[in-house]
């Protein structure tokens, strides 16, 4: 078991997307793997989370974790804990975020989950010394989870939700804010509706451009930066090399024909995805980002973990 490590600002293993702010914790307690990645993304959203929302947050942290991508949380119950043990089932990295000092866990169910996340590849970052506890934690807690993170990702947020905080801390240190549409707008996604349309925050409909949108400049710093547009050039991921080639129209004419490739061998009856990869003659990682795409349209939907059948089939 990885013990707890304290560490101050001027430690080396002091997580180097927090450092140049003056609010960063000047002390902190990880413990697991280090808090470094090429590239960390923060999804969050309720903790009454729908079953849409959850599987739905689970097949896009899966597709993530695959390609390299850290998955930054809070570890509250709901869209939280989806997407940590979405990350867990693919043996990816992910983040705990947690607003307790490190004597103690909350939610208290949630200390096993904990457990597994520090003894894998992930960690579990502690930002407040023993004994906070109070209420205020939480919003200094979003502040470093989104400092952590490259861009953060709104799978469901209520009128009141914490995740509308977090968003506009994005806002602030210039981080891009992607929310995921639901299939059916109710009172339950009154937050992500109020992002979409009056925070400028972009919709999320291909994990495609997210993953091109994260080839751009990277760790902001202490002043805010334009997030709006910006590709970088290509990079190694977990899973291969992919292209950062901006979304032109032969990028999008291509996902767009490999979405309905995709779709084409799909009906009522689930199919695993190494058998709608190998029918619809696709590789299996651009298989996984085709169907999250059309999970994401709410077109596609995953059960049990790893099968794939068209929604409005049954």
């Amino acid at each position: 078991m990885d013990w707890p490590r304290h560490l101050t600002a001027l430690d080396r293993d002091y997580p180097s997307r927090l450092q140049g702010f003056s609010w960063a914790p000047p002390s902190l307690t990880t413990r697991g793997g280090p808090l470094e990645a090429d590239s960390a993304v923060a999804v969050i959203g309720s903790r009454a989370a729908v079953a849409d929302a959850v599987e739905r947050t689970q097949a896009l942290c899966r597709v993530l974790a695959a390609r390299g991508v850290v998955i930054v949380s809070g570890g509250a119950i709901g869209i939280d804990a989806a997407a940590h043990r979405a990350v867990l089932g693919v043996s990816g990295r992910t983040w705990v975020i947690a607003a307790t000092g490190p004597d103690r866990c909350f939610p208290d169910c949630h200390a096993r989950l904990f457990d597994e996340i520090a003894d894998g590849p992930g960690a579990v970052l502690w930002p407040f010394h023993v004994g906070r506890r109070q209420r205020p934690a939480f919003h200094r807690r979003n502040r470093v989870l989104v400092a952590l993170s490259d861009a953060v990702i709104v799978m469901q947020a209520g009128k009141r939700s914490g995740a509308l905080h977090a968003a506009g801390c994005a806002r602030k240190l210039g981080k891009p804010v992607w929310v995921a549409e639901p299939s059916t707008w109710t009172e339950s996604f009154a937050g992500s509706r109020q992002l979409l349309l009056a925070e400028r925050a972009h919709p999320l409909h291909s994990v495609e451009t997210l993953l091109t949108s994260l080839d751009g400049p990277r760790h902001a710093t202490c002043d805010p930066v334009d997030t709006s547009s910006g590709v970088g050039a290509s990079r190694q991921s977990a899973m291969g090399t992919r292209s950062s080639a901006g979304m032109d129209g032969s990028t999008e004419d291509h996902i767009f024909h490999s979405n309905n490739n995709i779709l084409d061998v799909l009906s009522n009856v689930p199919l695993h995805l190494d058998r709608i990869s190998t029918l619809a003659r696709s590789s299996a990682q651009a298989t996984a980002a085709a169907l999250l795409t059309l999970a994401l349209e709410n077109v596609v939907v995953e059960g049990p973990p790893g099968f794939f059948r068209r929604r409005d089939s049954r």
